[in-house]
């Protein structure tokens, strides 16, 4: 086999290499784009639980706590 089919042959490869390697980069986007929602709506859902315990705390403290004028 010569220089230039050896070329032809690399070049060949490389297209193919890249054509799946593309194809799979195009993948871990979605995968990571998705990730980043799932990330998002956990940390909205923390937050709003967060709140929600603060709030029943709060309510919590004040049925239990003695009242100053008796």
């Amino acid at each position: 086999m010569d220089w230039p089919q050896t070329l032809t042959l690399l070049g060949g490869l490389a297209a193919l290499l890249f054509g799946l390697f593309h194809q799979f980069d195009k993948r871990f986007e979605q995968v990571d784009k998705r990730f980043e929602q799932v990330d998002k709506r956990i940390d909205d859902l923390r937050a709003d639980t967060t709140s929600r315990l603060d709030r029943i705390e709060r309510l919590l403290e004040r049925l239990l706590k003695p009242e100053l004028s008796r």
